[in-house]
């Protein structure tokens, strides 16, 4: 039976008088271990380092703010203090278990003993404190609010210095990283700044990723010293390498973590988990994370209530949760994992972590430098990378050596389709969450993959969001597919690189939607004619048109007929090349199949073939491919038409402006057409017939008079009709625009 622990008296005990928390930190199931149940609106708990003691702040019925502390050994509770003003901050101190921080909104700071209740008061900041971190074996005591972060020496807590803060951009996390004896100050907008903690005068600034657009609201640090990871209101997180200064990587959180409000590392008790992150979101659910692998492996929500705050115990037992009904709630950090790891000695677990942070140091000593020599390193590093990735220089090789190298594969095409990584962008489609025409893919696909499958999903509704008309193409999926394949591990990748190849490739796809490109087949026809004008007129024997060869491989971007590493050197040169070369392939790849589609005696062989990996080279279909479209005519192969490539703008979405021709529009151009032609077969008639009449004036007169009486009345009767139905077409014309308006 679960504790409970009601806080309507100065002092009481935990009921059941059984109730015996040691006794449940192996516990496997999810399920509340102590219940602390508030009497007004509950503020943050605090765990301390043995879970020794549970600390509550509360509001009375008198309306004043109380602190409680329960006892968890000695199954009692007492009320330690009353304040006048909300707290702000409440932290135990990692190994001093009795010693407790509290901040309020009287911008005070006190330091309470547990066991007596007496304070140390700490006073100089301006405005109410927001963070307070000290280090297990750090002698500074840290605290901050948006401005301003103070550093206390422990144990005697004198404020021994300020750290300077030139660019007043508020401040959302600061701590000591006594792994590294450095301090670390994390800013709304993502920057991070890092002192040595014997020299306070060097400062060294870690700018977050370009591009990136929102407001951090939580930071973390690894319990091991080597990460800090930031987030704030989007699916993204930001990792900062305390070792190599610089951002990790941005990854993406899984798909109900919308937002980021709390973020706290778990101490490592897990030998198969050694990075776990508590997120607590904006909507108040916490999500428990695989950090290495970026996988949910719990899950604690309430379905009435959101969780305000929470807290962790230094050694990983417990966890504290805070929900806003003004109940706080113990549970067992070891049923947060999928297995419970009897067999993990936490000991040895740290021993590890710190021998190997002692080593990480040894082999990469730290030099001093200056601010402007670092800043010119940096400028050179991105020069170099930027040379490095010019198409210029790749190119050659691509062409010598029929491939790009499979190590730097994705980066090279990130770098040729010119991806511009928006990732506000991409969290806002994120936000939209899956569009209702793809949730269906499971069932369609068959993917044994979960995560491929979640990705491909993703990549589709994005895409859906962004332009809806995509929604309706049935074989969209199977198109990007490969794609998303290859990037599977960066779904912001698997975006632009699929936008961007439907905005440059298959531009002139949906012209006439749901009927394949009349422009595209016809060009690749007339390029299979022009190579090998006898196996064309073999297909056409046998009633196979261009859409049976052509289409079914271009609509899954050839990943039926290749095998994967022959798709990827395909693609190499697709992605390489302007887009007029993606017919010129299509061509080719027919005309090097000649033996096998002649010996085909009906259209299904032909698309039994087209359906299958094929057992052709494609090195010969690349340099057919090249033939074919270096040496084509302008007429057979209007370059023109299919365009160049389009990259997508930095910080936003292009207009999604391809698509099919408006019926509509198609058939009140044909009218107006219609029009046009009878007004200039009327003007041609008029001067046909005035041309007639001067011819006759040199008739006599009296023949003259009767011949003009007579033609003038025809040509009355004539004028009069082509006018009445010049009327009628133009009412008609009028009648069809307000029917279709």
């Amino acid at each position: 039976m679960r504790g409970q622990v009601v806080l309507d008296e100065v002092s009481g005990d935990i009921w059941p008088d059984t109730f015996n928390l040691q006794s449940l930190k192996s516990a496997t199931k999810l399920s509340c271990l102590l219940e602390v149940i508030g009497t007004g609106g509950i503020q943050p708990s605090a765990l301390s380092s043995n879970c020794k003691f549970l600390a509550v702040v509360t509001q009375g019925e008198d309306g004043s703010n109380r602190l409680f502390i329960i006892h968890l050994v000695e199954k009692r509770f007492y009320l330690l203090k009353r304040m006048a003003k909300p707290c702000t901050v409440l932290v135990f101190h990692p190994y001093m278990e009795n010693m407790l921080f509290l901040a309020t909104a009287a911008s005070k700071i006190y330091r309470i003993n547990a066991d007596d209740g007496s304070v140390v008061m700490m006073e100089g900041h301006t405005s109410p404190v927001r963070g307070i971190q000290s280090g297990l074996r750090s002698p500074l005591v840290l605290s901050h609010n948006t401005d301003e972060v103070f550093l206390w020496s422990w144990p005697s807590l004198a404020l021994t210095n300020k750290l300077r803060l030139e660019d007043r951009v508020d401040v959302v996390w600061a701590g000591h990283v006594w792994q590294r004896d450095e301090l670390a100050v994390c800013f709304v907008n993502g920057s991070l700044l890092l002192w040595s903690s014997q020299d306070l005068s060097t400062q060294r600034t870690i700018e977050p990723p370009s591009g990136l657009d929102f407001d951090f609201t939580a930071f973390a640090l690894s319990s091991g010293g080597e990460w800090i990871v930031g987030g704030g209101k989007s699916h993204l997180m930001v990792t900062y390498s305390l070792v190599g200064r610089r951002v990790a990587q941005v990854v993406q959180l899984p798909s109900s973590c919308n937002s980021v409000y709390q973020a706290i590392f778990l101490p490592p008790v897990n030998p198969k988990f050694h990075q776990v992150l508590a997120v607590l979101n904006t909507t108040g659910v916490l999500n428990i994370i695989d950090f290495t692998s970026m996988t949910k492996l719990k899950t604690v929500r309430s379905q009435r209530f959101n969780i305000d705050s929470v807290s962790v115990s230094e050694d990983g037992n417990f966890l504290a949760v805070s929900y806003a009904n003004s109940i706080t709630k113990v549970y067992p950090v070891s049923a947060l994992f999928p297995d419970d790891p009897k067999n993990a000695e936490l000991r040895d677990i740290r021993k590890r972590e710190v021998e190997f942070k002692i080593i990480e140091k040894m082999e990469v000593p730290e030099r001093k430098e200056d601010e402007g020599e670092k800043n010119e390193k940096k400028r050179e590093k991105h020069k170099e990378l930027k040379e490095l990735l010019d198409r210029n220089k790749w190119y050659p090789i691509l062409v010598e050596f029929k491939s790009y190298p499979e190590k730097y594969r994705s980066l090279i095409w990130v770098s040729m389709l010119e991806l511009p990584r928006n990732y506000l962008v991409f969290s806002t489609l994120l936000d939209k969450g899956m569009h209702s025409a793809f949730e269906g893919l499971k069932e369609v696909l068959k993917l044994s993959d979960g995560s491929l499958l979640k990705t491909l999903q993703g990549t589709l509704s994005c895409l859906a969001h962004w332009a809806p008309f995509l929604s309706s193409i049935e074989y969209l999926p199977e198109l990007i597919f490969p794609f998303v394949k290859f990037f599977h591990s960066n779904r912001l990748l698997c975006f632009e690189v699929a936008a961007t190849f439907i905005l440059t490739w298959c531009r002139l796809w949906f012209e006439f939607w749901p009927k394949p490109s009349v422009t595209v087949l016809t060009v690749i026809e007339r390029l299979v004619c022009e190579n090998d004008p006898i196996l064309l007129a073999h297909l056409m024997k046998l009633q196979v048109t261009a859409e049976d060869y052509a289409w079914s491989i271009l609509t899954n971007a050839f990943s039926r007929v290749l095998s994967n590493e022959d798709w990827l050197v395909l693609w190499d040169h697709i992605l390489s090349n302007p887009p007029s070369f993606l017919p010129c392939v299509v061509a080719a790849f027919t005309v090097k199949s000649r033996h096998t589609l002649m010996t085909c005696e009906d259209a299904q062989d032909v698309k039994t073939y087209y359906s299958q990996e094929a057992w052709i080279s494609i090195r010969h279909v690349i340099d057919k491919a090249y033939f074919i479209h270096q040496n084509s005519s302008a007429e057979t192969l209007p370059k023109e038409i299919f365009g160049e490539l389009k990259p997508m703008p930095k910080g936003g979405l292009p207009i999604f402006n391809i698509g099919p021709r408006d019926a509509r529009e198609e058939e009140r151009g044909n009218v107006e057409k219609k029009l046009r032609n009878l007004s200039l077969r009327t003007e041609a008639l008029k001067r046909r017939q005035h041309k007639a009449t001067e011819d006759t004036s040199r008739l006599s007169e009296k023949e003259e008079m009767v011949y003009t009486i007579g033609r003038k009345d025809l040509e009355k009767q004539e004028e009069e009709c082509l006018n009445s139905i010049l009327n009628l077409r133009k009412r008609h014309l009028a009648t069809a625009e307000l029917d279709a308006s």
